[in-house]
């Protein structure tokens, strides 16, 4: 029996039966095809696809592999609050007909305010709007125009950790179908791209045990910190956004991410880098892996205490920083698939062995039950 053992362990453990699952009803060409008329679909050459927290960023972490897939070049996810108060309708069209528009909410529960804003601005600006989420019966899904159900078995969701996923699944497989009906790609490059999630969380699965074990070890050391960092750059940005999130939800501590260029100029200089937990998101074939190498160096050189998250060879990670690698994905996409995982498995075990319940003492991650007294 494991020592340390929480919601988050659960829902990673429960990935290895939510992926086939989540895969064959986000791919069903069938709901695919009952979204919008395949003539919109033809049409569209325009998406802005946005969410609150966990599933902004869901959007953000598929951005280029949406732009990748459907072979749209303007498909942009600003935070909901830029887009609810600041965008203008220009901004949202970019000069494109309002019927070859799409404007994507992506919410689990599809009942937040801000998500009905987002689909009520869509539709007085004369666009498609989509509701992305596991709630048909939702205030957003009475206010999207289309709705894509990702039917998510039921389950442990906190923190939302299985939701996330089936956001990430289910912008990849509409990204996917536009691109197959828009004749982007082929019908086999669509079944590759379907049939590569499998096998690759898969792998990622096979290594479990071994990533679990050194995320407690850590965790047993980082306890007392009650600040941590969180860096990535492009899609592995929101990937740290996400484990900030759980950090946060999880352990209730001070937590930010950052990029690696930025880390470099502001957070570099905070006191005390001793006493900040940071972790860095990269994969080796990222563009930015050099800089990011040289920000691990960095932190080592001032005394901060670091994990790298990454699937580059031992070798080439600075000498003072953890490692914690994963399996390699077969293309880079599948990356956003599991590169948060080692980093919120770790914010949750920081909580657990600080002696801390989740969302600030309300959440009992042992009897799945919420409290009112913190």
């Amino acid at each position: 029996m494991r020592s340390y053992y929480n919601t988050i362990t659960l829902q990673t453990e429960d990935l290895r039966n939510l992926t086939s699952v989540q895969v064959e009803r986000c791919y069903d060409e069938g709901k695919l095809a009952s979204l919008m008329d395949v003539q919109t679909f033809r049409n569209l050459k325009r998406v802005v696809v946005t969410g609150c927290g966990d599933s902004y960023s869901a959007a953000g972490a598929m951005l280029s592999t949406f732009r990748l897939h459907s072979g749209l070049s303007r498909v942009d996810a600003p935070d909901p609050m830029d887009f609810c108060r600041f965008y203008s309708k220009e901004e949202i069209t970019c000069g494109y007909d309002e019927d070859q528009v799409l404007v994507i909410a992506v919410s689990a529960s599809g009942g937040s305010t801000r998500i009905s804003e987002i689909l009520e601005k869509a539709n007085k600006m004369g666009v498609h709007s989509m509701l992305i989420s596991n709630n048909p019966a939702s205030s957003g899904a009475r206010m999207a125009k289309h709705m894509y159900y990702v039917e998510t078995p039921e389950g442990c969701n906190s923190p939302g950790f299985r939701s996330y996923f089936a956001s990430l699944v289910a912008l990849s497989a509409l990204s996917a179908y536009i691109g197959l009906v828009q004749e982007h790609i082929g019908r086999n490059r669509f079944e590759e791209i379907r049939d590569s999630i499998q096998p690759h969380m898969m792998a990622f699965m096979e290594q479990f045990d071994r990533i679990d074990r050194e995320m407690i070890a850590l965790a047993q050391s980082w306890k007392n910190y009650t600040k941590f960092e969180i860096i990535g750059d492009h899609d592995a940005a929101f990937s740290a956004q996400f484990v900030e999130e759980k950090f946060i939800e999880c352990a209730g501590v001070h937590t930010v991410h950052a990029d690696s260029e930025d880390w470099c100029h502001i957070n570099f200089f905070l006191r005390e880098p001793q006493t900040i937990g940071t972790v860095f998101v990269t994969a080796r074939d990222s563009a930015s892996f050099d800089r990011v190498i040289y920000s691990i160096r960095s932190a080592v050189q001032i005394g901060r205490p670091v994990l790298v998250v990454t699937d580059a060879e031992e070798g080439l990670i600075p000498r003072g920083a953890a490692a914690c690698r994963i399996p390699k994905a077969k293309e880079g996409w599948l990356n956003a698939l599991t590169d948060f995982i080692p980093g919120s498995l770790l914010g949750s075990y920081v909580a657990e062995c600080a002696g801390k319940l989740f969302f600030g003492g309300k959440y009992d991650y042992r009897t799945q039950t919420w409290h009112s007294d913190s």
